[in-house]
């Protein structure tokens, strides 16, 4: 559905990031726009300064104007009931209960960590966000976490990052990606997109990774693109700096600015908030091949055998 905005006190259709004057569209950029050659303020009439009151679609809108930042805040939060089975069956399992994490109505909420996030590189036009937390205020940080949480898992479906001790492929190839994570808006079962509201799967919006994509690497030329609808947050991403991923992913990459701010990178079980978890990061260990980079329970980095069921804490973007 369109929405209006006020200029001069008359109400205008926005449709598509563009303001639609008798007839004529117009570009809206930063809050502000000419019409007829005098510049005037844009105020979508139908946009809540809290975020949660919005519906996926007006928060799309909002993004695709590059018009987020002016109505809400790094960190808001916005409710997504999640229902459904993430994890994929390994081809090996008879009784079909390996590698699935079975959510009923669990309403949980994403929140924000940036606008236009390194935009020239991963797309303009977006709001970024990461699950979750446990309330709209307050609450904890979470991340999901399967049935082998902190344990080795040698079958695809589990929240590792591989089925087996390696990160040979990175990112691009790992099993978290493709059975997690999911590469597709057409094709997603056992997947987390398969789980949320079909309305956010409406609007999200994909974004251009780039990452070690080959694994026990330092080389410059082993950080490519991916693109990706649901993706794990890089170590860089998160913490400023590399310690244990190849150095070169930061030359295409940016801190986000919820964790350049100094919030906690500390995350509990969706299902057991009194336990503090490790949670997976999508960087691969660039001098050992079995490893991938997480945050500790107690918020600090490192790397951990790929073959770990650990935290799953995705970003997405609108």
């Amino acid at each position: 559905m369109a929405h209006k905005t006020l200029i001069s006190g008359t109400a205008y259709e926005v449709k598509g990031g563009k303001c639609l004057v008798n007839g004529t569209s117009y570009d809206i950029k930063k809050g502000r726009t000419l019409i007829n050659g005098t510049g005037e303020d844009i105020v979508f009439s139908s946009v809540s300064p809290i975020l949660d009151e919005n519906d996926w679609t007006t928060i799309r809108e909002v993004s695709d104007a590059g018009q987020g930042a002016n109505y809400w805040s790094i960190g808001d939060r916005k409710a997504v009931t999640l229902n459904g089975t993430v994890g994929k069956l390994s081809l090996s399992n008879v009784n079909g209960t390996v590698g699935k994490l079975s959510l009923s109505n669990v309403t949980t909420y994403a929140f924000i960590i940036g606008f236009n996030h390194n935009a020239s590189v991963e797309g303009a036009n977006r709001i970024h966000f990461q699950l979750a937390k446990t309330a709209l205020s307050g609450g904890k940080d979470v991340a999901l976490c399967d049935s082998k949480y902190n344990s080795q898992v040698s079958a695809t479906g589990y929240f590792s990052m591989n089925s087996s001790k390696t990160n040979s492929g990175g990112w691009k190839s790992s099993q978290m990606r493709t059975n997690i994570c999911g590469t597709s808006l057409s094709s997603y079962s056992g997947t987390i997109i398969a789980v949320i509201p079909a309305a956010l799967r409406a609007v999200l919006k994909s974004v251009t990774k780039y990452t070690n994509n080959t694994g026990n690497s330092s080389a410059a030329s082993a950080v490519t693109a991916t693109t990706d609808y649901f993706f794990l947050l890089s170590e860089f991403e998160v913490f400023g700096s590399i310690s244990y991923g190849n150095t070169n992913e930061q030359n295409k990459q940016a801190q986000y600015a919820y964790y350049s701010a100094g919030n906690s990178k500390i995350k509990y079980k969706h299902n057991g908030t009194s336990t503090a978890v490790h949670w997976w990061l999508r960087s691969p260990y660039s001098i050992d091949p079995n490893r991938f980079v997480d945050v500790m329970a107690g918020g600090t980095v490192s790397p951990t055998n790929a073959y770990y069921s650990l935290g799953f804490a995705p970003g997405f973007c609108v």
